[in-house]
């Protein structure tokens, strides 16, 4: 049977547990109880909110010596998924700890996005590349497996310690409107998030006025405009099926 640990948050504030301490994933002190006295209380925290993966100078600031560092990663115990980015432990890597090293990976103000975000909310199937926003001032070297977007704005969002960094529900789905290969998918998209509430036509009509380039604009604009009558017409009709006859 498969153990759980501590809560840890997901977009929208949602809780889950932390993957399973089999081995496969997260803190390096409970892959080798010969590590226990060299990991710092700080870098504990650190690895148990991100999966079990954390940057150089996370670790470096958590007070864990280079030493240390290095030893780990030429023993094995630590492995490296991308520059200056590790996985504190050996064995497989979990879809989760892969998204926080993506997002550590792209650095300061990065967030996921595309089909990566949709992902995270539900409105799509995980997906080898993975989808990384950043600020417009920033700019990333590529590395293989993730796809860097550049943000319009250069608006840098907080979020929570120990939640994985993401786009809006509003700015995903517009995201994807935009890749979609006609105006049937892109309604389609909509359709998917306003019913599943994840977004409002009012959200994604303000979300998509503050952007300059947006495929399918047009062919949305009417759709969005015309959903709360939709919504209204559907509470009538629920309304009047509740009143006596």
């Amino acid at each position: 049977m498969q153990s759980q640990g501590a809560q840890r948050r997901l977009p929208g504030g949602e809780t889950g547990h932390d993957p399973p301490r089999d081995g496969s994933n997260v803190r390096a002190d409970r892959h080798n109880p010969d590590m226990r006295g060299e990991i710092p209380p700080r870098l504990r925290i650190i690895l148990r909110c991100q999966s079990g993966v954390v940057t150089r100078r996370q670790a470096l600031t958590a007070r864990l010596s280079p030493g240390v560092l290095a030893s780990e990663v030429r023993s094995g115990r630590w492995q490296q998924l991308y520059r200056g980015v590790y996985a504190a432990f050996a064995g497989q890597v979990s879809r989760e700890a892969r998204l926080w090293a993506a997002v550590l990976y792209a650095g300061d103000g990065a967030r996921l996005s595309h089909d990566t975000a949709a992902e995270l909310y539900g409105l799509a199937e995980p997906a080898p590349l993975i989808h990384v926003t950043v600020p417009a001032a920033r700019r990333v070297r590529p590395a293989a497996g993730l796809r860097i977007h550049i943000c319009a704005s250069d608006v840098r969002p907080g979020f929570a310690e120990g939640t994985l960094p993401c786009t809006r529900p509003e700015e995903t789905v517009l995201d994807l409107v935009h890749g979609a290969a006609s105006p049937e998918a892109a309604r389609a998209l909509v359709a998917l998030a306003t019913t599943r509430r994840l977004a409002s036509a009012g959200g994604l009509a303000t979300e998509m006025a503050s952007r300059k380039r947006l495929r399918w604009r047009r062919q949305l604009a009417g759709m969005l405009a015309a959903a709360p009558v939709r919504a209204a017409q559907a509470d009538a009709r629920i309304t009047a099926k509740r009143l006596p006859p």
